[in-house]
C-alpha cells in the first residue's frame, strides 16, 4: 500500500470536516436537531455527532452516510450533488486536490529553470 503525502492527507481531512460542517448545515435549515435526523436517516446519535463533529475515527460506512444526505432532501439535492458541495468547500480553501495537479507544479519551488 502506497503512503500518502502530506497534502493529500490534509486534504482528505478537510473533506471530511466539511462534510460534517454540510451535513449540520442543512440540518439547521430545516429546524431538525440530531436526534431528529438520526431517527429519520436510521443511524445513531452518537454516529452522527460524530460525524458532523468530523470525530468519527473509524472508517465510515458509505451506506450510513447516503442514508444521512438522503433524509436531508433527496428532492433538493443527490448524494452526488451533495459531495460535489463538499469538494468546493475543501477547494474554496485548499485549492485542488493534490492528486489532481502535475507533478511538477507540487515540487517547483517557483524558480526559473
Amino acid at each position: 500500500m502506497r503512503k500518502l503525502d502530506a497534502a493529500t492527507i490534509r486534504w482528505r481531512e478537510e473533506f471530511r470536516l466539511c462534510r460534517g460542517l454540510l451535513i449540520s448545515a442543512l440540518r439547521a435549515e430545516k429546524g431538525w436537531s440530531q436526534r431528529e435526523l438520526a431517527d429519520r436517516a436510521g443511524v445513531s446519535l452518537h454516529w452522527l455527532q460524530a460525524i458532523e463533529s468530523n470525530q468519527l475515527r473509524t472508517r465510515s460506512r458509505m451506506v450510513l452516510e447516503f442514508d444521512v444526505i438522503t433524509a436531508l432532501g433527496s428532492e433538493k439535492f443527490g448524494i452526488k450533488d451533495f459531495y460535489c458541495r463538499v469538494e468546493g468547500m475543501v477547494q474554496e480553501k485548499l485549492g485542488p486536490p493534490p492528486w489532481l495537479k502535475p507533478d511538477s507544479a507540487r515540487d517547483h519551488d517557483g524558480a526559473d529553470d
